[in-house]
């Protein structure tokens, strides 16, 4: 579904993201692990045909966006950390815009924008204006803006930030149903439990690098990880995320 060919970008003298190549099936999820910077996002507008990289290509079912951005855009959707969103706008009349754009007719409009709305607690406050909601209301206005249409490729950027415990569990749960249905996803998230959880595949990003990529065994091995008892227990995601990163800064540290 989703391939990114020694994919980097640049600005000016700063490389956001250098050279990353990973693969992501349809009904699978990889999930991208880094520190702020380490060009998660901006590998994300990549993938998404918002951003042209400076190198490499990126195909989402077999489309170049290079070659066709727009038919590109139309199998992703993209739900950014920060939601920009309509604010004089109510949140049903907004998303059944984005609906009409997405070539939804009026009855599957009708029908997903009600399921959604209820499903994420928002049917009460439907009607009110996006500028009266709070922070996690926006949020789960941009997941249900993105993923309305069921796009085979959804890219998500802590898609749960800013929700509650509850909240954010219903956001997984349903962002793992898409999944389910055949959709690929690619999300970037701090939370590691939640990650160990939905990601079939992780990568670990930092200075714009892929440094490891793979399920939880591949990674094991690449944070060198051995085992030094008879009865070992694995290692946690975060105990592998802190010895990738610990192998990189490292190596940085070795004298030319």
């Amino acid at each position: 579904m989703l391939e990114v060919l020694q994919v980097a970008k640049r600005y000016g003298e700063v490389w956001a993201v250098r050279e990353i190549t990973v693969r992501v099936a349809a009904a699978t999820c990889l999930v991208l692990l880094g520190q702020n910077g380490a060009g998660k996002t901006t590998a994300l507008r990549c993938m998404a045909g918002l951003l042209e990289p400076t190198s490499g290509r990126v195909r989402v079912g077999g489309v170049d966006s290079r070659e066709d951005p727009d038919a590109v855009r139309a199998q992703v959707g993209l739900v950014p950390e920060v939601p920009g969103l309509y604010e004089r706008m109510s949140a049903r009349s907004y998303l059944d815009y984005f609906g009409r754009v997405y070539g939804l007719d009026r009855p599957t409009r009708d029908r997903r924008i009600g399921e959604l709305l209820d499903l994420f607690g928002l049917s009460a406050a439907a009607d009110r204006w996006l500028g009266t909601y709070s922070k996690g209301m926006r949020q789960k206005v941009a997941l249900i803006r993105a993923t309305m249409h069921r796009p085979r490729l959804v890219l998500a950027d802590e898609p749960t930030s800013a929700l509650d415990p509850d909240s954010a569990r219903v956001a997984w749960s349903y962002l793992e149903g898409l999944r389910r249905e055949g959709s690929a996803l690619v999300v970037c998230t701090h939370d590691m439990e939640e990650a160990d959880a939905l990601a079939g595949e992780i990568g670990i990003m930092a200075g714009g690098l892929l440094l490891a990529a793979g399920d939880r065994e591949r990674l094991i091995r690449a944070a060198g990880l051995k085992k030094h008892r008879q009865v070992i227990e694995r290692p946690t995601l975060e105990e592998v995320y802190l010895a990738i990163i610990g192998k990189r800064t490292e190596s940085e540290a070795r004298p030319a």
